[in-house]
């Protein structure tokens, strides 16, 4: 998928957990920039192409879209609900 400027999907509310915060913070990473590369679809870097076409499908089928970002040696994962109701940026427990 080439990246698009044209937001591909509504991300509604936005959430964050702490340590996500701290890991952005630690790494001087903008989270609006991050948060526009999820939901323009400017993942090609950002994460293997299993979870990328994964993420492909879930926009046309209305299902969870999840990428992931690797910061200062943790990974981010940015999830969107199937209901495009929240976007929740959070690390996975085995960080």
């Amino acid at each position: 998928m080439s990246a698009s400027k044209t937001l591909l999907f509504p991300m509604g509310q936005i959430l964050a957990s702490p340590d996500a915060w701290a890991i952005l913070e630690a790494g001087n990473v903008d989270p609006q920039e991050i948060l526009r590369r999820h939901a323009t679809g400017d993942w090609e870097e950002s994460m293997d192409e299993d979870l990328a076409a994964a993420s492909r499908q879930a926009i046309d089928s209305g299902a969870t879209i999840v990428t992931t970002w690797q910061i200062g040696g943790y990974t981010l994962w940015v999830r969107t609900d199937a209901t495009r109701q929240t976007t929740i940026l959070d690390i996975p427990l085995d960080n």
